[in-house]
């Protein structure tokens, strides 16, 4: 009897550890993200738009820095906050929209939504309210954004943005 107490209490032991520990998706969507560290340019010949991601702060934040003219400049801070992944939106109209990310889709995209924001009092104003990005076999990285008013009630279903595709230069 001694012998099937100690053979259950074993057993019992096995089942509650975990036989291999995983990741957090956010972890893992965080370590994929920092492998796009470097310089990239649009994919469309006819758009200027340049990428660069840095690594910032230890590692701790990526920074994702848009030039799409001379003039017109925005950047977003990926940044881990316990087993969340947020990034916060520096946007050219002033305002900085900051999304969690919500999970990652049968395409790999990695879907972000907003959560809250500084500078959006103006009704009539707009912000990056959800955005989604793709690290892309091809060697090519992609994302969709996606505006509304600020006074607007976010529809997945008809506030779609327009993919664009980068390419490491």
């Amino acid at each position: 009897m001694q012998r099937l107490s100690s053979m259950l209490i074993i057993l019992a032991a096995s089942i509650a550890v975990p036989s291999q520990a995983t990741e957090p998706p956010a972890t893992t969507v965080f370590a994929s993200l920092k492998t796009l560290v470097g310089d990239w340019r649009s994919t469309d010949p006819a758009n200027a738009t340049r990428v660069s991601y840095t690594l910032v702060a230890n590692g701790s934040s990526i920074v994702e820095s848009w030039t799409m003219s001379p003039t017109r400049t925005s950047m977003t801070v990926y940044t881990m906050d316990g087993e969340r992944l947020l990034a916060t939106h520096y946007c050219p109209q002033g305002n900085a929209p900051r999304m969690q990310l919500t999970g990652t889709d049968n395409s790999d995209a990695h879907q972000f939504l907003f959560v809250d924001g500084a500078n959006l009092q103006d009704p009539e104003g707009h912000h990056e309210h959800a955005f989604w990005i793709r690290v892309d076999p091809a060697g090519t990285v992609t994302r969709s954004e996606t505006y509304i008013r600020n006074d607007a009630t976010y529809d997945p279903a008809k506030d779609t943005g327009s993919p664009e595709s980068f390419r490491r230069l």
